[in-house]
């Protein structure tokens, strides 16, 4: 496979496996959810250089070899199994502190739950739509259990 070809194929596996970076290590809010607000895949932003909602193929390239090198840990020019494990394990930790800082944020009374108003006030429109979903025993509040019960669970790699 040419250089060119395996770049858009990294920046394939890349984009789609938000899930793998979200995987089942839910430990709060937005986390829980397998893309960003507005259904980009978390990987989005850092390709889309110019922030116009796309990916040009000279942003994919520069982000493809970015995360190739960034992956790349022992800088022998290849990936190993083992490498992109870690380097999803990594990922997913720093998102998941992200979406944590975020239900903290949106969490102004410091209750461990969020109301509807909270999810509102703190533009997490996923989890407004499925506010009355996710509220399982329907008390106007969503707590991270009930957000993590009520996603799809996806099997382990």
């Amino acid at each position: 496979m040419n250089k060119q070809k395996f770049g858009f194929v990294l920046l394939a596996c890349l984009l789609s496996s938000g899930a793998a970076f979200a995987d089942d290590h839910h430990d709060g809010a937005e986390g829980m959810q397998h893309m960003h607000e507005g259904g980009m895949p978390p990987m989005f932003g850092q390709f889309d250089k110019n922030n116009d909602g796309r990916i040009s193929r000279d942003e994919a390239r520069e982000g493809a070899d970015r995360m190739f090198t960034e992956t790349d840990t022992n800088k022998d020019g290849f990936i190993s199994k083992e490498e992109m494990q870690a380097h999803h394990k990594a990922m997913r930790e720093k998102h998941m502190g992200m979406m944590q800082e975020k239900w903290k944020a949106a969490d102004k009374d410091g209750d461990g739950a969020l109301s509807r108003a909270e999810v509102e006030a703190g533009n997490m429109p996923m989890l407004a739509r499925n506010f009355d979903k996710l509220d399982k025993n329907k008390d106007g509040k969503l707590t991270p259990d009930e957000i993590r019960d009520g996603m799809p669970k996806h099997p382990k790699h």
